[in-house]
């Protein structure tokens, strides 16, 4: 039985991108008969449209579920909201930048559907490239991704991607601590400490202009992933028998 799907989807200052986002998902959905809604979590900007454009869409697509927040919260608040509104078997998280293809978020719907506990979305397959990657950024992304692989045993190569479909049942047993974007660290490796070890691996392709735009700055996010890191591992110690 196919599983149903909620795709969470945090949006702040993101009128270049939303609307061919949201419109390129539904098509891709309803073409392959999921039984979907999208969580739009949107944090409003002075001088940006993306909520205007957000509830026109939401006319034409009755599938688009709105929170709207008066100020920017963080897109950990963001992606917390959307997991507490969620009502689809099936959680998957992305972004508002077209970060993916739609395409490639039904194929990690599809995947859901073979059992797995959750499913990450990989940008560093062997047979991808990532264009324009900065080179800090890309040495940090592998350094941490190593050092959670090594500390908690989970086989990925891109663990603390942003696009991960999961169980929400699993999800919403989580007591979230994040303020940041760390979050994309406190989700995969709390759920694999609750037990929930079948992972699927899915390479996705990760567009040249999302990395320009991206949100996430290294110096102010860094010190937040290295403190989720060792409190997960920690959290792991206390649960090991002496």
């Amino acid at each position: 039985m196919k599983n149903s799907i909620s795709i969470i989807i945090p949006a702040y200052k993101e009128e270049k991108f939303i609307e061919k986002t949201i419109t390129d998902l539904v098509l891709a959905c309803q073409k392959h008969s999921l039984d979907f809604e999208l969580v739009i979590i949107i944090d409003k900007a002075p001088n940006d449209r993306t909520f205007e454009i957000v509830s026109d869409l939401s006319k034409i697509f009755l599938e688009i579920k709105i929170i709207s927040r008066e100020k920017k919260e963080g897109v950990s608040s963001a992606i917390q909201a959307g997991i507490k509104n969620a009502i689809k078997d099936v959680s998957i998280i992305t972004v508002a930048g077209s970060h993916i293809t739609a395409n490639d978020v039904v194929l990690l719907a599809q995947k859901m559907n073979d059992g797995y506990d959750m499913v990450f979305g990989d940008r560093f397959s062997k047979r991808l490239k990532i264009p324009k990657y900065p080179i800090t950024k890309l040495v940090a992304n592998r350094l941490c991704n190593l050092t959670i692989k090594l500390l908690f045993g989970i086989k990925s190569n891109d663990i603390t991607g942003g696009v991960k479909a999961y169980k929400t049942s699993l999800l919403k047993k989580i007591q979230f601590q994040s303020t940041g974007f760390e979050i994309f660290v406190e989700i995969p490796v709390n759920v694999f400490l609750q037990g929930n070890r079948n992972i699927g691996i899915m390479p996705i392709t990760l567009h040249e202009r999302d990395v320009l735009y991206s949100h996430f700055d290294i110096i102010h996010e860094s010190p937040r992933y290295l403190k989720t890191i060792f409190r997960l591992y920690f959290q792991k110690l206390r649960r090991i028998p002496l």
